[in-house]
């Protein structure tokens, strides 16, 4: 490397690559926050899911809910 002006060109290019790689990092790290939440909020999701699931299949056995033959019509018909 006996010109300077290749010298120069990739210091400038290995500053932009350390540039590029600390971006990098920020945004995985963002990401794995992102993934992190969505994962709390998909167990929650799937609790609450399941808890109105037993809540219905409980009215149901006790006959809460009928099918819509079964119903009969409002007083209005």
């Amino acid at each position: 490397m006996d010109n300077p002006s290749e010298f120069n060109r990739l210091t400038e290019r290995l500053a932009q690559l350390e540039s590029n790689q600390a971006f990098q990092e920020e945004s995985i790290e963002s990401l794995e926050k992102t993934v992190a939440q969505q994962y709390q909020a998909i167990q929650q999701l799937e609790h609450k899911l399941k808890l109105l699931s037993e809540y219905l299949k409980n009215i149901k056995q006790q006959e809460g809910i009928k099918h819509t033959h079964e119903e009969t019509p409002p007083p209005h018909y």
